[in-house]
């Protein structure tokens, strides 16, 4: 595999691995729940995102 591809590979495994260590902590940590609103809603805003950046690797990968 190309060295760029690699990378793209490398960098979702690693996002995956991010994505899977916050959702864990937004599902079942009590620490989430003793944060402000504001705050809760740019984790779960950033969960979000974090997951539709991997779909779009993912999707890349998909070509390779």
């Amino acid at each position: 595999m190309e060295e760029h591809k690699k990378r793209v590979v490398k960098e979702k495994e690693e996002l995956d691995i991010k994505i899977e260590a916050l959702g864990i902590f937004i599902n079942t940590n009590k620490i989430f729940t003793t944060l402000e609103e504001d705050e809760q809603e740019d984790l779960s805003d950033q969960l979000g995102a974090m997951e539709y950046y991997s779909r779009i690797l993912q999707s890349r990968i998909n070509r390779f």
